[in-house]
């Protein structure tokens, strides 16, 4: 490689410059050939051809001979080269039709043909330079691009290559031109301060004489939103304004203002939300925005339910950030893989919301840390189901939240404390480890997947359940169905009121070991007599507690006759819900419970009118398919 800073001579010495010619190049030469004319038609000779690898690099150099001709060969590879063409009294130009380096094309040289492409270098150079500010007369970074008004001749420079807001473009071709302006934050405007390109003014660029053209960027439009709850009238205490295009970014204000300046000009949609406790403005709202204007616009949002709190250290009261909370059933729910989250601020503020009045649910929360590798927290807290006072390993003890329509619940702060762990091997009944098992320390809902990690158990039987608050906690094994193995929580038991609680402390590990047993079944037919071929699901619940009882669901469709398995129970008495084109629990006219035992099979018949009972006390019709359930394949 060559600097073309090097002085000529010898940067000429140094590149691989051939003569060629004027006879044919070889049969078996590849790349590009032609003839280099003037603008008249005439030959040119010694034009030559610069193939660069950056601005300042250049790898070969091929001129044509005394008739004009020129052959660059390919190469025996697929690099590609910008390619810079000069001779004597012509203007530079860069393949193809080109400026300089920046606007140069890449060039993959013919490996296989000879192509042959004539060239005509012109007459005449001048330049375009000058500086770009913004409406505070401070440099910009911006993009000028000048555009032949008599040809479609395009080139552009950068204000960031010279600094200060400066751009250069030589070798420009005489003639007329318009110029624009471009930056990322106010978008496009011509010269000189023109919305335009038919407004813009024609700039003569002539031989020899550079062009100097400044331009002062124009002052872009601000938004000032006031925004009010739709029923009480009075300001939202949290308002946010997304411009989509005129400012892609959510840009927050109090006590019902939100003030949006560096808006670009135009019609644009916009999304306004006042945090949880109310919806979204629907549909999006269009607002005009022009330049140098303020555009007054109000809102008026309508409120859901929502809860707020703030998150803070136990011990130091400081708020904390990235603290999130699930939002579970007290029954018939558990944890999934994929539930929703609402995760504290850099603030500790936490808010979830909005819920529709035929949403609302009464809540526990499992508060917990968000794993972030790529920002790790500098302080780690445990996981906890949050209560009045503190924090807790017991479901049970966890603060019932109970929303109402259209008002937003304050909770008690919730306190996190440090991290301890618990870990321990998983067995079988013959005292073999059992690999892929994994342990959850709340009551796991499979209808969505599991949750993978050091919570399954490794080849030597081993789990580990990291971050764990300083309290009492059960640990639920929660074997996959084609395992064989029993669902059962820690003690070896059936269902977490009878489980042992291990305490954690911060900083230390405790042990948990488990001995699963083989798993009871569940099976028999569903029917449904106005629909033959229905499909649908089985679940069973552990009928104390009401948690998921096994693996997961039975599923049955026109294939299996209606017939149906759920595997993996311990001995206990279930709820078995079903769905087949309706939500039923089995039962009449309400759910009974169904005794399964350890090792055997638990045969039922279901259909959809003598079996299709009420649920159990606590729990709502559902209005769609179970968890994680579909209604066909």
């Amino acid at each position: 490689m060559t600097s073309l800073r090097a002085a000529g001579a010898v940067l000429l010495a140094a590149l691989v410059t051939l003569s060629l010619t004027g006879a044919p190049a070889a049969a078996d030469t590849f790349g590009y050939t032609g003839l280099v004319t003037d603008p008249d038609g005439a030959p040119v000779a010694n034009a030559c051809f610069a193939l660069h690898t950056s601005a300042t690099e250049v790898a070969a150099e091929y001129c044509s001979d005394a008739q004009g001709r020129y052959t660059i060969p390919g190469p025996g590879d697929d690099s590609g080269y910008k390619i810079r063409m000069h001779a004597d009294g012509f203007r530079t130009e860069w393949w193809y039709r080109a400026p300089d380096y920046l606007n140069a094309d890449r060039v993959g040289l013919p490996a296989y043909d000879l192509i042959e492409r004539d060239v005509t270098l012109g007459r005449g150079s001048g330049g375009v330079t000058g500086r770009i500010t913004d409406e505070n007369g401070a440099p910009s970074d911006a993009t000028v691009r000048i555009y032949g008004e008599d040809s479609n001749y395009e080139a552009f420079a950068y204000t960031w290559d010279l600094g200060d807001g400066r751009y250069r473009i030589d070798n420009v071709p005489p003639g007329r031109y318009r110029i624009s302006v471009y930056d990322n934050e106010r978008g496009f405007q011509w010269v000189p301060g023109q919305e335009t390109q038919d407004t813009a003014t024609v700039f003569d660029v002539a031989d020899g004489a550079p062009l100097v053209v400044d331009e002062q960027l124009l002052p872009l439009g601000r938004i000032e939103a006031r925004v009010t709850d739709a029923v009480t009238g009075k300001p939202v205490p949290r308002p946010c304004l997304y411009v989509y295009g005129g400012r892609d970014e959510f840009v927050c204000g109090t006590d019902g203002v939100v003030r949006v300046t560096g808006v670009r000009p135009g019609s644009w949609e916009t999304e306004v939300t006042g945090g949880a406790s109310y919806f979204a403005a629907d549909p999006k709202p269009t607002i005009d925005v022009r330049r140098g204007q303020v555009t007054t616009v109000a809102y008026a949002l309508r409120p859901g339910a929502a809860f707020a709190t703030m998150v803070r250290d136990a011990m130091t009261s400081a708020p904390v950030a990235g603290i999130c909370v699930h939002l579970v059933q007290p029954k018939w729910g558990g944890q999934s893989a994929h539930m929703s989250q609402y995760c504290s601020g850099a603030d500790g503020y936490l808010e979830a919301g909005p819920f529709e009045a035929n949403e609302l649910a009464t809540w526990q929360l499992y508060a917990y840390q968000a794993d972030n590798p790529y920002d790790p927290p500098a302080r780690r807290y445990g996981d906890q189901w949050v209560t009045a006072n503190g924090g807790s390993g017991d479901q049970r003890n966890a603060l019932a939240v109970t929303l109402h329509a259209g008002k937003t619940t304050t909770l008690p702060a919730v306190r996190m404390d440090q991290p301890g762990t618990i870990t321990g091997t998983v067995r079988n009944a013959a005292g073999a480890v059992v690999p892929g098992i994994c342990a959850y320390p709340f009551a796991f809902h499979p209808g969505q997947g599991n949750i993978f990690g050091k919570n399954c158990t490794d080849a030597a039987g081993r789990y580990v359940l990291d971050d764990l608050g300083p309290y009492r906690w059960p640990v639920e094994f929660a074997p996959a169905a084609n395992t064989g193995y029993a669902w059962q929580w820690s003690g070896n038991v059936a269902d977490r009121f009878a489980a042992t609680y291990t305490k954690v402390t911060a900083g230390r590990s405790a042990t948990v070991d488990a001995k699963l047993v083989a798993g009871g079944v569940l099976a028999g037919k569903v029917t449904d007599p106005a629909d033959p071929d229905a499909a649908g699901y089985v679940w069973t619940y552990n009928a104390r507690t009401g948690d998921i009882a096994s693996a997961s669901y039975g599923y049955f469709d026109r294939g299996t006759g209606g017939a149906f398995t759920v595997k993996g129970h311990r001995t206990q008495d279930v709820y078995v819900q079903y769905w087949v084109n309706k939500d039923c629990w089995y039962g009449s006219p309400n759910a009974n419970t169904v005794r399964i035992k350890a090792g055997a099979t638990t045969t039922v018949a279901m259909n959809t009118t003598s079996t299709c009972g009420s649920p159990p006390a606590g729990v709502n019709r559902a209005r769609s398919a179970p968890l994680g359930a579909h209604t066909g394949r």
